[in-house]
């Protein structure tokens, strides 16, 4: 498994700051790039390879959704997968109330990866949720929250903090708040026409609070 944090809004210029490791890598940016072509070329190579990969973004990846845009796939848990046809029909509206969201820091640059990938690898399924990625999910994304009083997140320290939380963070995820949200990374996957599960796109993404230890 490769995981990967993205570091937005820095450096300047359209680039993107990025680095991951596997597990068994000696050191936190054991790979590590300052462009997208670089990310393009870690995450194609690994999925090729038939890894899975994560990528961690410090940027909000949902955004709230108003009462009278909310569709028909609001019920938590076993309701909500029941609801999962009613939820195929509500996918275009959510991707396009997603849609003016695509060009903010770090979406833009998700937009990308998740684009190129769209053209070389159709086939990829991404998701956003702990309690639905599986070993057949190719990718997750997933929220970097800094932790209190911190001055924000580095990539290879979310890199670090997603290996020593996952196992804890799985064990609690819940779909807390389907219906409530716009999950603008499922919509960006789903404009690039990747396969992502259509109740995701109003679900919360997976976070996990980046610490020092």
């Amino acid at each position: 498994m490769l995981v990967i944090g993205m570091q937005t809004g820095f450096p300047a210029g359209g680039r993107v700051s990025w680095a991951g490791r596997r597990h068994d890598d000696d050191w936190a940016d054991a790979s590590s790039g300052m462009s997208a072509a670089e990310l393009f070329d870690a995450v194609f190579g690994a999925l090729h390879d038939g890894e899975q990969v994560t990528l961690g973004l410090d940027c909000p990846l949902c955004m709230p959704l108003s009462p009278n845009h909310r569709p028909g796939i609001t019920a938590a848990g076993a309701a909500a997968d029941a609801a999962a046809a009613g939820a195929a029909s509500d996918a275009a509206a959510l991707v396009e109330l997603a849609l003016p969201t695509a060009g903010r820091p770090g979406l833009a640059e998700l937009g990308q990866l998740l684009d190129e990938l769209g053209t070389w690898r159709p086939w990829t399924r991404v998701s956003t949720s702990l309690t639905r990625w599986r070993a057949n999910t190719s990718i997750l994304v997933w929220q970097a929250n800094p932790a209190p009083d911190s001055s924000g997140v580095t990539a290879s320290a979310a890199v670090d903090s997603f290996f020593r939380q996952l196992t804890a963070a799985r064990a609690v995820a819940t779909d807390q708040g389907a219906g409530t949200v716009v999950n603008m990374a499922a919509a960006a996957a789903r404009r690039a026409g990747l396969l992502v599960d259509p109740t995701e796109l109003s679900r919360p993404a997976a976070t996990i609070t980046v610490t020092d230890r």
